[in-house]
């Protein structure tokens, strides 16, 4: 249901394209593959040119999240199962396991920095009763440092969620869930800062120009969930502006994540609904420039997560955690212009061709992977790869926030 007409196209007149990034990017290398990752411990490599799998590697428990360097040649996967301490590393061009290193109690989302040196990990378990930040170097594979945080309150849950990079590299933005604070790591100095934040936080994003962070935090039964964005130009990084979820016919309710549109006009925030109950179907969009509302979308997937960039801009696609229904949003209509009905399970991840014609997007209960035709809007071709429950990112292209891509 959209908003007055006239309030979206006063915010499309309103907010141009963001300024270019002031930190010179190194160049991002697309493989000729897509790497699927799933639960039980497996990575599964897909030549993209004749579609077929062309490798099968151990990983291990929880393994469903990774990152590729920006030359392309390797990718970084977190066990974040039970009982898991490793980050393994994968070489993409001899397709096999190039190094194990143990990082801490369960690794969540090891991530590449912009400048392609660093992996910062994020960690699900305490070690020691302290939320362990570990920076590998991507030159030897070695483990350059560990900052362990200090926290107060009892865990619930797991205790960190997803990080992202500053655009020079030189910061890591990580989340404390226990004492519900956005950590800073200055890998200058190695020096940290904590904000708190109203609830539960899950997402942080860089802008496209690098001036500010926007935050998404899930919300509870006193805050509803919404934005931070603060501001990365002063030392202090002040608060500029906060942003809630319309939530609008909404009886699941939880925040989960949010990426800038590929112009960096709009940021799309998703309402998954908790985990008890994964029926969030709502994606609201912010202007980047405004601060404000300008549009919201009901999908028919439920507990909507992610929304992908496709390389042009064009179109989002929605995943979820509820059902088996790809969404794409047509960016400039700001409408669902398709709802895909894909394999017997929730849709998980999406990763796109560079040319943005076909994405591959995996399916949690098939295991599977399904190529997708953009253009036609249907699916072309099913790819056996696990056969079994527990399909977890399919990733290509370096990226620092995984449902944007590289920006020309």
């Amino acid at each position: 249901m959209p908003l007055a007409e006239g309030l979206l196209g006063q915010a499309r007149a309103q907010s141009a394209s963001p300024n270019p990034s002031p930190f010179p990017q190194v160049p991002v290398v697309w493989p000729e593959v897509v790497v699927q990752l799933h639960a039980a411990g497996s990575a599964y490599i897909v030549d993209t040119r004749t579609d077929s799998l062309v490798a099968t590697l151990p990983t291990g428990k929880g393994a469903t999240l990774g990152s590729t360097t920006p030359d392309g040649k390797k990718v970084y996967v977190s066990n974040a199962g039970e009982g898991e301490t490793e980050v393994v590393v994968i070489d993409l061009e001899a397709k096999r396991v190039a190094k194990r290193i143990a990082t801490g109690n369960r690794p969540k989302h090891g991530l590449v920095s912009p400048d392609g040196r660093l992996v910062g990990v994020n960690h699900w378990g305490l070690d020691g009763g302290k939320l362990r930040h570990t920076f590998i170097r991507t030159q030897d594979d070695t483990i350059v440092r560990v900052v362990d945080l200090e926290v107060s309150g009892t865990p619930r849950g797991v205790t960190s969620m997803h990080n992202a990079w500053s655009l020079d590299s030189r910061l890591f933005f990580a989340v404390d869930r226990v004492d519900n604070r956005l950590v800073v790591i200055d890998t200058q100095d190695w020096s940290v800062r904590t904000f708190a934040v109203p609830s539960a936080p899950h997402y942080p994003v860089p802008s496209p120009d690098g001036r500010e962070l926007w935050l998404v935090h899930e919300g509870n039964e006193s805050v509803k969930p919404g934005v931070i964005v603060y501001d990365l130009t002063r030392p202090e990084m002040p608060v500029v502006a906060r942003m809630e979820l319309p939530l609008i016919g909404e009886d699941a309710v939880e925040a989960h994540h949010g990426n800038f549109s590929q112009d960096g006009r709009y940021f799309f925030v998703t309402n998954r609904g908790p985990g008890s109950k994964l029926a969030g179907r709502e994606v609201a969009v912010f202007s980047a420039a405004e601060k404000r509302l300008v549009y919201r979308t009901t999908c028919a997937s439920t507990g909507v997560g992610h929304v992908y960039n496709s390389p042009d801009g064009r179109y989002a696609v929605v995943t979820n955690y509820g059902n088996n229904v790809l969404s794409i949003l047509d960016i400039e209509q700001m409408k669902v212009v398709k709802d895909l009905v894909i394999g017997s399970g929730r849709m998980g991840h999406v990763a796109f061709t560079p040319d943005g014609r076909y994405f591959y997007a995996s399916n949690d209960k098939d295991g599977n992977l399904f190529k997708v035709d953009l253009w036609r809007m249907r699916v072309v071709k099913e790819i056996r790869t696990a056969n079994a429950p527990g399909g977890g990112q399919v990733l290509n292209v370096w990226t620092n926030v995984f449902e944007e891509l590289p920006r020309s």
